[in-house]
């Protein structure tokens, strides 16, 4: 998946400005060591997602615009270099899609509908990270697995509807509508720079990549930018 460029001069300029960041606030002595190990985690990651093509069977595809994630982390550093955890971001994309149709139910595809939309995106990630150096700025590299799970929000069946006593409004009535969504295998890999600027507050920027294994489409892969505020304790 690749960006058009005037997104990914913004995904750019949004990791520089981070690392900018991570120049001016940590100290001069960004070559001393720091103690990472034994310590717990926390971080608030904005992911900066580039849009693609998702094909899936008889020619239906998915045109995925880009879009700004966010999330929550948390980790443990086993020693100065290790880190393992887990990742849980979310993030809604508008997309185009061309769904290919069976008119009259030979499943052999004769037509096409186009249609647009916003898709829904939770992604859970177990990871593993080496900060290749000692010191408070280390370049690291990470590799990562887990599910991703997507609504399309395209509609699978007839609404329903129902009525019930709610206990602090009385009688009330509503309805929902079921859509598509699938929940498949993820695995993803980065290489980035993390600056602990304090003992206690550290900052990332790198760049990322998810490879989602849908069951009836091809395997699509993601790329963009993300930054990460964070925490130790």
């Amino acid at each position: 998946m690749r960006a058009q460029p005037r997104h990914r001069t913004v995904q750019l300029a949004a990791v520089f400005a981070t690392l900018l960041a991570v120049a001016v606030l940590t100290p001069r002595t960004a070559a001393a060591e720091i103690e990472r190990g034994m310590k717990w985690q926390s971080s608030i990651p904005m992911t900066f997602t580039s849009g693609g093509t998702v094909n899936g069977e008889n020619g239906t595809s998915f045109d995925i615009n880009d879009d700004l994630g966010w999330g929550f982390s948390f980790g443990y550093n086993l020693n100065q270099h290790f880190l393992v955890g887990a990742d849980f971001t979310w993030l809604s994309a508008n997309y185009k899609a061309t769904i290919a149709t069976d008119i009259n139910g030979d499943q052999i595809p004769d037509a096409s509908a186009d249609l647009s939309g916003t898709l829904d995106a939770t992604n859970l990630q177990f990871f593993g990270q080496y900060n290749i150096l000692k010191s408070r700025v280390t370049p690291f590299l990470r590799a990562s697995l887990g599910w991703t799970w997507v609504d399309s929000n395209i509609p699978s069946g007839a609404p329903v509807g129902t009525c019930w006593w709610d206990p602090w409004y009385g009688y009330i009535c509503g309805s929902w509508q079921p859509t598509f969504e699938d929940t498949e295998f993820a695995y993803g890999a980065a290489v980035g720079v993390r600056a602990d600027v304090t003992d206690r507050f550290f900052l990332e920027g790198s760049y990322n990549v998810l490879w989602v294994d849908f069951n009836k489409a091809d395997t699509p892969s993601f790329d963009g930018f993300r930054v990460n505020v964070g925490w130790s304790f």
